[in-house]
């Protein structure tokens, strides 16, 4: 997966609204808790989140699900199942912060994502911008991201 699908679905969706700059090893453990939150909501197995983890697609109802549980909980998909724009902006320059070329970049793939046709069924719709991030983060040169 393409780093702004992680920036977008799990790193942007831990940094906290906080105004102290984001301490990342304080990101990771949010995400994770709130990871395991959402697998038990979604009825996700560990599978579903190791494949998250490895930045693959899901490959089962409860990975899908918990992908937009995990997105609903910091506010980048609403409940109606649609991705926020503004939201997803706001976290990337807070956990992006002065570097201005990876915002840019990162822009441009929200933008080019954020209106996309999906699915009414939320955890589809999860999975169908996760491919629009993908496709879009390779063709602006982000690959997979590491912690």
């Amino acid at each position: 997966m393409s780093k702004l699908f992680l920036i977008a679905t799990m790193l942007m969706l831990s940094v906290t609204l906080s105004q102290a700059a984001p301490d990342k090893a304080e990101i990771i453990k949010e995400l994770m808790n709130t990871m395991e939150t959402c697998k038990g909501e979604a009825g996700a197995s560990d599978t579903d989140i190791d494949e998250m983890i490895k930045q693959v697609a899901a490959s089962s109802k409860e990975g899908k699900c918990l992908r937009v549980c995990l997105m609903k909980k910091y506010g980048v998909v609403d409940n109606n199942g649609k991705f926020v724009k503004s939201v997803a902006m706001k976290q990337a320059q807070e956990y992006l912060g002065d570097e201005a070329d990876k915002l840019k970049v990162t822009e441009k793939i929200i933008d080019a994502c954020a209106n996309i046709a999906v699915p009414d069924n939320h955890c589809e719709a999860a999975e169908v911008y996760g491919k629009c991030f993908m496709e879009q983060g390779k063709a602006h040169g982000m690959e997979k991201f590491t912690f």
